[in-house]
């Protein structure tokens, strides 16, 4: 029996008679009155179910996600050399001065461009002319510099 499941007994001695008097007591009250159990609830209260609330997303959550997912596209791109510019373009920006991680920000740039371009006008995507803005980098195609202008 563990301590906790042993059952608890009171030893009473009279000292004059010699005697001892054994009783078995069974409460969850300890010696001095208080309620373990009660204690402890007390102690310890059940967590509070909240119901489930929708989460909101805000829009600047929404171009972290999409930001952190065109850079892993242009990582998988280069990983897999398809299509060529891309690890042609890193490799030139990083050589004229860009850290690696902007040169794939740049990149992700022109990437994100060309889908918004693609789902704008409704056509399927123009790898030519994606390859094109990459090797053009670091300069930006013009609907780039005009937003880019807009937000200094």
């Amino acid at each position: 029996m563990s301590t906790p499941d042993r059952p608890r007994f009171r030893v009473a001695a009279d000292r004059q008679s010699a005697s001892r008097r054994l009783r078995y007591i069974e409460t969850s009250r300890p010696d001095d009155g208080s309620c373990t159990l009660c204690r402890l609830d007390e102690e310890n209260p059940p967590p509070r179910e909240e119901p489930p609330t929708m989460t909101e997303h805000s829009a600047e959550d929404d171009a972290v996600f999409a930001e952190e997912k065109l850079i892993e596209a242009i990582e998988n791109q280069v990983a897999a050399g398809e299509p060529a510019a891309a690890q042609a373009t890193l490799n030139k920006l990083t050589l004229v001065g860009y850290e690696r991680s902007e040169a794939v920000r740049l990149m992700a740039l022109i990437l994100a461009h060309e889908i918004e371009n693609m789902l704008a006008d409704n056509r399927p995507f123009d790898g030519a002319g994606y390859e094109q803005m990459l090797r053009a980098l670091p300069e930006l195609p013009e609907a780039l510099q005009d937003a880019d202008e807009e937000d200094e």
